[in-house]
């Protein structure tokens, strides 16, 4: 019995001890694999980290890139706005760091619209203006403009304002072509009652009408129309303006029988484009 029962209990113990050292050794292996999902967890929190710094970093450099494109947007921007106050550029060193100014804004932030359309006008204003004497330069001043609208236009092809400087700025360079005629048409189809618009359509028209163009019969009921349009415009400015392109084609006569009628073709503006009806020599 006794030989037995010491049997017994050595069994007992034993599996006892096997069972504690089966527990510490399941609780070494727990808490190795804790300490391993610890490490993952912290290398990831510093790849999520590093991540959102880089992208941090990118968006302060985007974000201070376009803040220097704008700053040199409104530099360039601040000479033309002189240079149409004054209606004149002269000045070759204003001219050099207004297109410095531009150019720094376009590299810094590409493919913006009106960053193409004031570096447009910077080269245009230099070609229409008296800065070069040499005509081939002036025309290259031209192109270079023309170039940067049609950039323009692309990434914003329903403005009509710049639709319709590019129709001036091919009537200016002489190139009076279908293009010239779909430019305008593109300009009305956008923006038909935009001061800019009817301004292209009278200059360009007039002088197409005037020189009898081929394309006189393709226009000639857009001119019409943007006539009585610039007419009915409240804004005084519109009128003097629409006289001014009147006057300067010698189209006085023309205008005049178009608009006779118009109830907005008050008296004032009739006497500054319609000649006097001879009177009688029996009138008193």
């Amino acid at each position: 019995m006794s030989t037995f029962s010491n049997n017994s209990y050595n069994q007992k113990t034993n599996q006892i001890n096997s069972q504690i050292d089966s527990n510490q050794v399941s609780k070494s292996s727990g808490k190795s694999t804790s300490k391993q999902s610890s490490n993952e967890l912290s290398r990831l929190n510093k790849l999520l980290m590093l991540i959102m710094s880089l992208l941090l970093l990118s968006l302060a450099w985007q974000s201070m890139k376009m803040g220097k494109a704008n700053l040199s947007f409104y530099a360039a921007n601040h000479y033309l706005e002189t240079w149409l106050d004054m209606n004149k550029l002269t000045d070759v060193e204003e001219y050099q760091k207004a297109l410095r100014s531009i150019n720094d804004a376009n590299d810094f932030h590409p493919d913006n619209s009106h960053y193409l359309i004031t570096q447009g006008l910077v080269y245009e204003w230099a070609g229409t203006g008296n800065l070069f004497s040499d005509d081939k330069e002036r025309k290259q001043q031209l192109l270079k403009a023309k170039a940067y609208y049609l950039d323009a236009v692309k990434l914003r092809p329903t403005w009509p304002v710049t639709w319709a400087t590019l129709a001036i700025l091919k009537w200016r360079l002489g190139e009076i072509d279908q293009q010239l005629i779909d430019y305008l048409f593109q300009a009305d189809k956008f923006g038909q009652h935009s001061p800019e618009v009817n301004q292209a359509w009278l200059e360009v028209g007039f002088y197409l009408y005037q020189n009898k163009s081929t394309f006189t019969a393709k226009i000639v009921k857009g001119l019409r129309k943007h006539l009585v349009i610039t007419f009915n415009d409240p804004r005084p400015y519109s009128r003097k303006l629409a006289i001014a392109i009147i006057k300067r084609h010698q189209a006085e006569r023309l205008a005049c029988s178009w608009l006779y009628n118009n109830k907005k073709f008050i008296s004032h503006y009739k006497s500054k484009i319609c000649k006097p009806l001879p009177t009688s020599n029996n009138q008193v």
